[in-house]
């Protein structure tokens, strides 16, 4: 009886023994796990001993919502094949800014680059030590930037290369707005491309940065480190003059630049490439209601003023319409070639690739006939698509997002570590799980609009005569942009009728903070102004709602929301907040 009993007490302590230590190892198992686990980064993507994933960013210029639908290459080979992010928007929408915002990961009034050039902004605003390509680099990225920087670089200096740019191929000053005659400064050497005057196929800017990306894809594709391309087209900006000889830049209608005092202000279209000319001779303009708008007496004043557009404003609005869909056909091949290359290479698997524009552009919405800078939807909504690993195909997102939320989402892909606090967050969660919703609102804010210290409303009641910037805040750039320059951009910008920079330089201004929630788009300008849309009922922001009584709660709600997000810095950016009150 002793031995049964002896061997069914050995036969015991062996199974707790076992038990216990198949459990040991399922707690090393997962404390090994748990750095994995505890990071965001799409490093663990990779796997099976793979490099990290590689990134490429594609950024157009002035690229406004609805021109996607011409571009089907890009709409297959990313829409299809990863997140459309259908409610995108610049927190600043205006060239240098909103590029700073994607460099450093930080809104304009936390990076000081408040505009396209001095006193406000410019790229020596920009402190390049602490950008997005430095902390890719520090991460084991080889990266390298092909295009267009913020405005200003290479004024000073046209040979400097920024900090963490392993490869860089970087237009130069004002000659980054040029098709032909253009000039990059490689690896610190500069060269020019071809004569403004003499169209060239084989040097069409867009195709030269085409191939150089193509060339880098193909060269890095080889080596065990991932790469971070960032790849900057022009188009479908305007161009500027030519630098030599003096006059008149020619246009693809052969007809002079538009004069001061000839009416409404038209930037016009790039040329696209020659293979493109025409392509879209017959296009008309989009069914906007908000073109030309009826009704403006619920604007503030400076776009009270703008005259109706008449037959000859609409034949120029319409010719730049179509030269800029025009241009955006060789990026659109541009990124199929690119995508091309990466399958070809064996990268399309472990790639990121994201799309999107600096910000948008109108076409005669709210009488503005073209140019940018407001908060409105055709200038402060525009395309982003991502594709890569652990992407659906053809899914969308309706969360609200932001230029804000690329850096932080390219570091989250690489594993990079950011050495400031960064305004924005990762979109790879809203991006593998689309459907996935938060309370986060989005800041849009501009020049003397910038600051931390909210806008007051000194008025009581709306109106533009009270003055909302400190005393000493430089409000030139508001005050242009209320003349009618909404594109400030220097020689590319179209000529402002001297008639208006008489009548309202000066006296109104254009810059302000805005804030964007699922419902509402509520904008304060610091000369006392403010638009309030539901966009719930008025999607074309035909109606504003600030001064009606229904909407009283909801612009309270919305300008306490405003004063703490123009403040805000880092994690007080990305809070969430209640859902803004119903009217009535």
């Amino acid at each position: 009886m002793l031995a049964p009993d002896k061997d069914h007490e050995e036969r015991g302590t062996a199974m707790r023994r076992s038990s216990t230590q198949r459990v040991l190892a399922g707690v090393i198992a997962l404390l090994l796990l748990l750095p994995a686990m505890a990071g965001c980064s799409a490093e663990a993507d990779a796997g099976d001993g793979k490099k990290k994933p590689n990134v490429l960013m594609v950024m157009t210029d002035d690229q406004w919502l609805e021109s996607m639908r011409i571009m089907t290459h890009t709409r297959q080979l990313l829409g299809e094949k990863g997140v459309t992010f259908d409610r995108y928007h610049p927190s600043t929408p205006l060239c240098c800014p909103s590029r700073s915002t994607y460099l450093s990961g930080q809104f304009a009034h936390n990076n000081g680059v408040r505009h396209n050039k001095a006193p406000q902004g410019g790229y020596d605003k920009l402190d390049e030590k602490k950008t997005l390509p430095v902390w890719m680099q520090k991460a084991g990225y080889v990266t390298s930037h092909i295009g267009k920087y913020p405005n200003g670089y290479g004024d000073k200096d046209p040979t400097h290369v920024p900090p963490g740019w392993d490869e860089w191929r970087g237009a130069v000053s004002a000659s980054t707005y040029r098709m032909w005659g253009y000039r990059l400064n490689e690896n610190g050497k500069l060269h020019t491309y071809g004569k403004f005057d003499e169209e060239d196929p084989d040097l069409y800017q867009t195709d030269v940065y085409r191939d150089k990306g193509v060339d880098f894809i193909e060269r890095k594709a080889k080596e065990d480190k991932p790469f971070f391309l960032s790849l900057a087209f022009l188009a479908p900006h305007s161009e500027g003059k030519k630098a030599a000889p003096k006059g008149p830049a020619p246009e693809k209608s052969g007809k002079p630049r538009e004069k001061k005092g000839d009416g409404p202000n038209v930037g016009e279209a790039p040329r696209p490439a020659p293979r493109h000319k025409g392509e879209f001779a017959d296009e008309k303009l989009p069914d906007d209601p908000a073109y030309g708008e009826d009704d403006m007496r619920d604007k503030p004043a400076f776009l009270q003023e703008r005259p109706d557009l008449d037959a000859g404003t609409t034949r120029k609005i319409t010719e730049s319409y179509r030269g800029r869909l025009e241009s955006l056909l060789a990026v659109d091949e541009a990124v199929q070639k690119l995508m091309d290359t990466l399958k070809a290479t064996g990268q399309l698997d472990n790639t990121y690739v994201l799309f999107t524009s600096d910000n948008g552009f109108f076409f005669g919405q709210h009488r503005v006939p073209t140019g940018k800078f407001l908060a409105h939807g055709a200038s402060g909504q525009v395309p982003m698509l991502m594709r890569g690993p652990g992407l659906d195909g053809g899914a969308h997102s309706e969360e609200l997002t932001e230029n804000a939320d690329l850096a932080a989402t390219i570091a989250d892909i690489g594993g990079a570590d950011p050495d400031l606090s960064l305004d924005g967050r990762s979109l790879l969660p809203y991006g593998r799980d689309p459907g996935k919703r938060s309370g986060r609102p989005v800041l849009q804010e501009i020049a003397e609009g910038a600051r931390r210290s909210p806008v007051k409303d000194r008025t009581g009641g709306g109106s533009s005569a009270g003055a909302g910037a400190p005393p000493h805040d430089d409000s030139s750039a508001g005050r242009a942009a209320g003349a009618g320059d909404l594109d400030q951009d220097g020689e590319a910008s179209p000529p402002v009728p001297e008639k208006n920079g008489d009548r309202r330089r000066g006296q109104s201004s254009a810059a302000y903070e805005a804030i964007r929630t699922d419902r509402y788009l509520y904008i304060r300008y610091v000369r006392g102004g403010r638009e309030l849309y539901d966009l719930a009922e008025d999607p074309h922001e035909l109606t504003s709602r600030h001064a009606d009584p229904e909407y009283g709660k909801v612009r309270a709600f919305l300008d306490a929301r405003l004063d703490d997000l123009q403040g805000c810095a880092g994690a007080e950016c990305r809070e969430e907040i209640p859902r803004a009150p119903a009217p009535g």
